[in-house]
């Protein structure tokens, strides 16, 4: 009895766990386990405590492997915004709040694309369309309760260049499809309240803005690559865990009728 205890219990913690290889969330083959992924990314100018960052963009891979190889005829782009500026200087400009969501495209809705007649506002639109796939929001990096830090040249000004880092939970408010699968707590955080979900890293320069009469105040003034560590967890169906949970609890009665 205690063999069959032991086994059932090691069942559910592999099925809870998850293995090796991949889930597919919304149409979307996402690896188990730590991802990286690697994204272009459009984005305003901050000139000044008070103003919002904001933007777009694509994920182009995830762990190495291109998006367009983990589902069929798809996309996965993204929009953020509410970094709200806390301070800046000439070289370092920290902000707080923060949300960023990912969207699923298929069909016709696979149609992000940069340097169109749309400007940026098309742009936002194609990055905005498909299914909501996960919800993001800041995660504090300092005792302050910043979510977002940049760093670089020119800072405040309308010609930046620099990199940025930040933390970011999932925001199970928000809605999405993939949020239980991204909502594991797998980055380390010295605040915040503990654990966060992922980490975001980009770079970013106005060297070559995508529409330079927008500048500085259109969406994708600034224009750079950004990188996401997480880790994806399996989440068991409903019925697989209720009936594992169910077969566990009649062992364990079994068990202690029997040890009486």
């Amino acid at each position: 009895m205690l063999k069959s205890i032991r086994a059932l219990a090691t069942a559910a913690a592999l099925i809870c766990a998850g293995s090796a290889g991949a889930v597919s969330i919304a149409g979307v083959d996402i690896p188990l386990g730590q991802i990286f992924a690697v994204t272009q990314t459009y984005q305003n100018v901050p000139l000044a405590v008070g103003d919002t960052l904001s933007g777009y963009g694509k994920i182009d891979s995830i762990n190495s492997a291109a998006v367009s190889g983990l589902c069929s005829g798809c996309e996965l782009t993204y929009v953020f915004g509410g970094y709200a500026v806390s301070s800046i200087s000439a070289s370092e400009v920290r902000f707080s709040g923060g949300w960023l969501k990912v969207y699923a495209g298929f069909g016709a809705n696979n149609d992000f694309t940069t340097g169109n007649a749309g400007g940026s506002a098309g742009d936002l639109a194609e990055a905005s369309n498909g299914t909501l796939f996960l919800s993001l929001m800041g995660h504090a990096v300092d005792a302050a309760g910043n979510t977002f830090i940049a760093t670089g040249l020119g800072i405040g000004t309308a010609s930046p260049t620099g990199f940025s880092t930040g933390l970011l939970d999932v925001d199970t408010a928000a809605g999405g499809a993939a949020n239980a699968y991204f909502n594991s707590n797998g980055v380390a955080a010295l605040f915040g309240g503990g654990a966060a979900d992922a980490q975001l890293g980009s770079s970013f320069s106005a060297l070559a803005p995508l529409y330079p009469s927008e500048c500085p105040g259109g969406s994708a003034c600034l224009r750079g690559s950004s990188s996401v560590l997480a880790t994806v967890t399996a989440v068991p169906e409903p019925e697989t865990a209720a009936l594992l949970l169910g077969g566990l609890g009649v062992i364990l009665t079994v068990a202690r009728r029997r040890l009486r």
